[in-house]
């Protein structure tokens, strides 16, 4: 049978008794019927003492032999676990081969890694050689002594050459990291500034990890040696009984809507709306449930019975001809495995929440993986509370409903409040948020609800309330309808929510360690997108500019922009500054119902909005989900959810009277001014996250700590100053002596991390984006390359990119190395799915790839030039919106990025306010160096970047920013300059109208700046017909290569000296080049002639002494129109596709040559087609046999 656990342990040594009483221990309490043991330092080990450490039932073991006092390993098992009796003892490891009890094989190998450098490379040797004579599943556990990523240290002495060649062999041989629950490192010296460090770790291949998908990884307590016990649980976590979830593939199935209109109206009308919307989507789930069992089953066994069935016929049709009814039954039995197959490969995809991969483009194994990796890294494993430690499921759930009936089931204390009325908050109309909601209103909520996002209580997404609206309108208008009376009377039947638990950290074991998510039911989330829709439009004016989190226009990026920016003027100045990252405990869960509407009255909230949000705060309830099962009901007395649309809003109204206090207390003097040069903010805010600056000294600190006491009493929203992060900039030892003495918390050195970005007063180095760079490693790993298409790795690639790096580039100017490092990696995992290939791996070069589609390249952005064209965004904003929080501060943008935005400038002039005069292109399309370079270089550089055109022109005022003697030259060009002005005339009842010229509608975006990098440079003749025919992505992909002549053909495998055949396997005449196969040979011009034949288009067929594809497909497809057009395109990618095909099975498996399977692969081909989406070529394809 299957071992339970693995138990891997280096123990520094087996020769004492205190040692082995330590491993006996260990073993009993985590009762592993596997052992792995290292550095055992036994030269030789007789079964008795096994039996003697282990206990009598491990009779079974293999070692590796200590040399001396170093090294050593042993495996030992208990009797039932069944073993092939195959086993290897190699220089730094044991392998030892398991059999379950279906007769499946795999290995195990335990590992003491060497702890000098070029022993680490043979040691990699070792495994990798293991791996090339291995094909099973296969896992290795035990003390690698070797780190991959930065993170596995907790200080900077890294050997990152080793590191390097560790990831390397992890990304070539396709492991997989499994997440230590519960600890973040295994190894520690002990000292009293430790050095810790993560040397044990457990490494798989996917094929392991897929026939033990519930395994867990946990530690125990090291006792006295200097690493921890790893505990591999082969089948560890558990799950909760599976809840009603609304499918997004249900709708497409036919009789969906027939089972939903039935059950709706199945229920009778009760007098509560409340009760009779609950009553129907539960009749509906049922129902829906039922219907999806008879429709859909087990799509696993549908596919697998449908797939043998095609087989077996396929077998018989090898030595008969099929009868009539036969060959029907394989038609139907091909759509039907193609629909089930799509199904499978849906279902996975939804479960893994990846959507940025098309299902055609990975192996729905990718989906599985990733969906259980996620499930096992949020697994729960154990909850520490005070001094007890909690590992049963019914103790850890009582702990966590405890924890979160304290924070959301009590209501908070109040002993003090803030005067509103003193801060001078301003009162607005508000008025209109109170109006009745009609049927529009609410259909246009839900159509911006997220179709599949996880969802509450309820078990219904987004989509259900968008395809089933005229079904259930009439009973969703009377629930919107009785909450705007005010009728909250049962409103807490849905009012419900699940709350998530995401860990926040590696090795999160308390509950304030996870993050909790609310996912809230279904209808209580589009009430609050209804109220978040109407105040969405005015909370521009309620909020501030330091605050920029959920409104509209205001974005994350300027809060870093504007704290950099302060940060490194202060530090510029050589003044003592202080820099405090505030913690705010809890921030959502914790905000006071009482303050937060008394902010919403003085802000002017009318009664019946107020009304309304206490209903929806007072009948609020939570259950919090512990490893996917539900806990006790929590009903709510304080907090705001964080899963609904309305609560952040609210939530910055709230944090907002922060800012408030604090621009209150600058205004009166008890803070003193941060610089001579005026500073607008001296606090960012973005959410929770809050950065406040101010003086190293007693006084300030006492008013700072005062204000954030005041606000946390007030608000619920209390400062924990012992985890806040303070940040000296400029000061010395007094200062800092100040700082230590009065405030209660650590004080911590630039560079910082600041809303995800890291803060720094200097230009970073490559080495503090090192960790940025293993991330992106992270994502882009070999194991999730291997069951992907190159298409699928080329949108990992551009995902990652955006959702990791465009961030970063946006805010950050990222050193060449950094940049190129990650171009490495990128360029690997695209070509080979590792992260280093060489010379004949990339077929196509980095630059080229890196350009847009239309000029030939692949897409892929290139981050130097992204970089630029994000950063441009900032000389913009500073242009069209003058009131961003940053915009009076010192930016450092190069003069590259500088130049080009000028070039691409165009400003109408208005009042000549926001336009300078020297430098912006305003003068009939020109700028000043146009008209008059000699000129420009007299005047100075601080009046250039600063003079606008209003105030260079009121009293003529440029002539007096000329500096210096002035030569015929200025002279000349001045009378140039004094004839262009004569026709400008401003306009002082307008603003300046600023024109983005590479954008078609005059407004800056990144996508535009990025394209007008590449102006100038030749369009691809042919780029239209490959990407933007309908085709699978990685048909585009074969075509982009083929195109570009880059597919390993014969006559580029002889120009290198590589093996190849003679001539064409197809046609055995030629020599093979990508053209003739696809075009110029007798077999694909014969090939062509039959399918096009099929659609009557037949006279398309290449001739003859046709050399080019590309061209003679641009040519047919030019003399044919709409429909036909577009079908036609798609048709004959789906030819080149198959012969291309066709060839490789040719050349790698030694098939023969055959034109029938050709066509009958074709007409499979435009099945699948059809099947995901090719309506034009379904189309034109219907006359052929089978198809339709």
């Amino acid at each position: 049978m299957d071992p339970k656990k693995i138990l891997s342990w280096n123990v520094r040594g087996l020769n004492s008794t205190s040692r082995q009483c330590s491993v006996r221990t260990c073993i009993d309490a985590c009762g592993a019927d596997v052992i792995c043991l290292q550095e055992t330092k036994m030269q030789e080990i007789n079964r008795g003492k096994v039996l003697a450490i282990l206990g009598t039932d491990f009779d079974q073991y293999v070692m590796l032999p200590s040399e001396g006092a170093r090294g050593g390993i042993l495996i030992s098992w208990k009797k039932h676990i069944k073993v092939t009796g195959l086993n290897r003892v190699d220089s730094y490891s044991i392998s030892l081969q398991f059999q379950r009890n279906n007769g499946q094989s795999w290995w195990l190998t335990c590992v003491y890694g060497p702890q000098s450098n070029s022993e680490k490379i043979l040691f990699l040797q070792e495994l990798r050689h293991f791996r090339s004579i291995c094909s099973e599943p296969w896992v290795i556990v035990g003390d690698f002594n070797l780190i991959y990523k930065v993170e596995d240290k907790n200080n900077d002495n890294i050997n990152r050459s080793m590191m390097g060649r560790f990831r390397k062999f992890i990304n070539d041989v396709g492991l997989i990291d499994t997440p230590l629950i519960g600890r973040k490192y295994t190894w520690s010296n002990h000292q009293s500034s430790p050095t810790l460090v993560r040397l044990d770790r457990v490494l798989c291949t996917t094929d392991w990890e897929a026939l033990f998908p519930n395994h867990l990884l946990q530690s125990a307590a090291s006792e006295d040696s200097d690493h921890c016990p790893l505990i591999l649980g082969l089948n560890s976590m558990c799950s909760g009984k599976r809840r009603f979830h609304f499918e997004s593939f249900w709708p497409k199935l036919e009789g969906f809507q027939e089972v939903v209109l039935e059950a709706w109206n199945s229920v009778n009308e009760r007098s509560c709306p409340f009760l009779t919307f609950e009553l129907k989507l539960k009749s509906t789930a049922k129902a829906l449930q039922r219907w999806s069992a008879k429709k859909v089953g087990h799509v696993s066994s549908q596919l697998a019975l449908a797939r043998e069935i095609l087989h077996q016929l396929e077998i018989a049709q090898d030595s008969r001809l099929l009868s009539p009814l036969e060959v029907w039954l394989l038609r139907g039995l091909k759509k039907h495995s193609l629909a089930l197959a799509s199904l499978k490969r849906t279902i996975a995809r939804l479960r893994s929440r990846i959507s940025w991969i098309k299902e055609g483009d990975a192996n729905s194994k990718l989906f599985h993986m990733h969906a259980r990796h996620r499930q096992r890294k949020n697994f729960v494993a154990k909850i520490v509370s005070g001094m007890n430690t909690f590992t049963d499921h019914g103790e850890k759930a009582r702990a966590v409903d405890e924890f979160y009936f304290k924070l959301l089931g009590c209501k908070a204390d109040r002993s003090l409040t803030v005067d509103l009325d003193y801060l001078g908050l301003p009162s607005h109309d508000l008025t209109d948020l109170d109006a009745q909601i009609d049927e529009n209103e609410v259909l246009e909520s839900i159509m911006q609800l997220p179709s599949d996002k996880a969802p509450g209580p309820d078990g219904y997404t987004g989509r259900f309330y968008k395809v089933c609206w005229p079904i259930i309108k009439t009973d969703v208008m009377a629930v919107i309808a009785a909450i705007w009376c005010r009728k909250f009377q049962q409103f807490g039947r849905l009012n419900t929510a699940f709350v998530t638990l995401i860990p926040k950290k590696e090795g999160a074991e308390e509950v304030k360690d996870f993050r909790p998510i609310s996912l809230v039911h279904s209808i209580a989330k589009l009430v609050t997108k209804l109220m978040a829709n109407r105040l969405s439009q005015r909370l521009h004016d309620l909020v501030s500019l330091r605050q920029s989190a959920f409104i509209k226009g205001r974005f994350i990026q300027d809060n870093f922009m504007l704290v950099q920016q302060t940060a490194r003027l202060l530090h510029q100045q050589g003044q003592p500054r202080v820099l405090l990252k505030l913690d705010i405990t809890k921030a959502f869960d914790s905000v006071s119902w009482p303050f937060l509407l008394e902010v919403l009255q003085r802000l002017g909230f009318g009664q019946i909005w107020r009304d309304i949000l206490s209903g929806l705060l007072a009948t609020s309830s939570t259950q919090v989900l512990l490893n996917g099962v539900p806990g006790n009901t929590i009903p709510h007395k304080r907090g705001l959810r964080q899963g609904d649309p309305l609560s952040p809003m609210l939530f910055i109204l709230v944090m907002d009277i922060l800012g408030c206090i604090v621009a209150k207390a600058d205004e009166e003097g008890q803070l003193e001014p941060l610089s001579s040069k005026p500073l607008h903010h001296r606090i960012s805010l973005y959410a929770d996250d809050a950065v406040l600056f101010f003086h190293p000294r007693e006084s300030e600190i006492h008013t700072v700590l005062g204000i954030l006491n005041l606000f946390g009493e007030a608000s619920g929203l209390k400062t924990n100053i012992q985890k806040s992060s303070v940040y000296p900039i400029r000061c010395g030892q007094d200062e800092l002596d100040i700082l230590n003495d009065w405030l209660p918390c650590e004080l911590s050195s630039f560079p910082c991390k600041y809303l995800g970005l890291p803060l720094s007063l200097k230009k970073l180095s490559n080495n503090q984006l090192q960790p940025i760079i293993d991330k992106v490693a992270d994502q882009l790993s070999g194991w999730k390359a291997d069951l992907m298409t190159r298409a699928g790795r080329r949108v990992q690639v551009q995902y990652v990119m955006t959702g990791m790096l465009i961030y970063l580039v946006m805010a950050v100017d990222i050193p060449t190395g950094s940049l190129k490092a990650i171009d490495k990696i990128r360029k690997g995992f695209l070509w080979r799915g590792r992260k280093e290939v060489r010379g004949g791996h990339c077929l196509v070069a980095w630059g080229r790839v890196c350009r847009p589609l239309e000029i030939g390249g692949l897409g892929i952005s290139s981050l130097k030039e992204l970089g630029w064209a994000l950063r441009m965004r900032w000389l913009w904003l500073r242009k069209t919106d003058p009131d961003k929080p940053w915009s009076s501060l010192p930016m450092q943008i190069s003069n590259k990025i500088k130049a080009f935005f000028c070039t691409a400038l165009l400003t109408e002039i208005g009042n000549g306010s926001s336009t300078l005069f020297w430098l912006d292109r305003w003068v009939h399309g020109k700028n000043i160096e146009d008209i008059a370079p000699r000129l420009l270089a007299a005047v100075p550089k601080r009046i250039r970047n600063s003079r606008t055109v209003l105030e260079a022109l009121t009293d003529r005022r440029w002539l007096t920013d000329i500096k210096g003697a002035l030569t015929v030259g200025v002279f000349a060009d001045l009378l140039d300059l004094w004839d262009e002005l004569q026709s400008v005339q401003l306009h002082s009842d307008r603003e300046d109208k600023h024109i983005f010229r590479f954008a078609n509608d005059g407004i800056y975006s990144a996508k535009a700046a990025y394209n007008g990098l590449f102006i100038g440079s030749t369009m691809a003749k042919y780029w239209e017909l490959i990407w933007k025919t309908w085709s699978p992505p990685k048909c585009k992909f074969f075509l982009w290569l083929a195109d570009l002549g880059r597919c390993w053909t014969a006559d580029r495998l002889q120009k290198r000296g590589l093996s190849h055949p003679d001539k064409c396997v197809l046609c055995d005449q030629e020599q093979e080049t990508i053209d003739h196969i696809l075009v110029g040979c007798v077999f694909a011009r014969s090939f062509w002639f039959q399918l096009l034949g099929q659609v009557n288009l037949s006279a398309f067929t290449p001739v003859m002494g046709e050399t080019k594809m590309m061209e003679w497909w641009s040519r047919s497809s030019e003399q044919l129109q709409g429909i036909a057009k577009k079908g036609f395109n798609s048709l004959i990618t789906l030819g080149l596709w198959t012969l291309w095909n066709h060839r490789n099975g040719c050349v790698f498996d030694r098939a023969t040559p055959s034109m029938e399977g050709a066509i009958r692969r074709a007409e499979e081909e435009i099945i699948i087609w059809n099947f995901a989406g090719a309506k034009h070529l379904a189309l034109i394809t219907a006359p052929i046999p089978g198809v339709m």
